[in-house]
């Protein structure tokens, strides 16, 4: 069972979101900086290592845990587990896909309100996930 880890950067009111490459697994799709849990790695390591890793930012701390989500495949079986963390700021983190390790996983990221994500082309369970963050 593939496990991965995720962070939601809330700031003011908005969170960051990013289209992720057509090269990548779910292309087109706009989601949150995650990825891969790696052995002997905890989910809060991944969450900090993976947002570094697509982004090009290093957060400082102060991860809130939300749980995990479970993703389900086309056919409706569990296909992975998200553990989910959020990141509250009020000066919002500008990511570097140019120099980050993965940022072409990625071909643009921006800060969206409730209603601007409500339209986006994005998994269900973390647009629901992210929609809970911004009531």
């Amino acid at each position: 069972m593939k496990k991965s880890s995720g962070v939601i950067i809330k700031s003011n009111n908005r969170i960051l979101v990013c289209k992720r490459s057509t090269e990548n697994s779910e292309g087109g799709k706009w989601a949150i900086p995650m990825g891969g849990i790696e052995e002997g790695e905890t989910p809060e390591h991944a969450a900090y290592r993976e947002f570094y890793e697509e982004m090009g930012v290093e957060i400082d701390g102060g991860l809130q845990t939300l749980g995990y989500i479970n993703r389900y495949n086309k056919q409706g079986g569990l296909k992975s587990i998200l553990y989910l963390f959020m990141y509250e700021t009020n000066d919002e983190i500008i990511p570097d896909l140019e120099s980050a390790k993965d940022g072409h996983e990625h071909t643009e990221c921006d800060y969206m309100t409730k209603e601007q994500i409500e339209g986006l082309y994005m998994s269900g369970s973390i647009k629901e996930a992210i929609l809970k963050k911004l009531q």
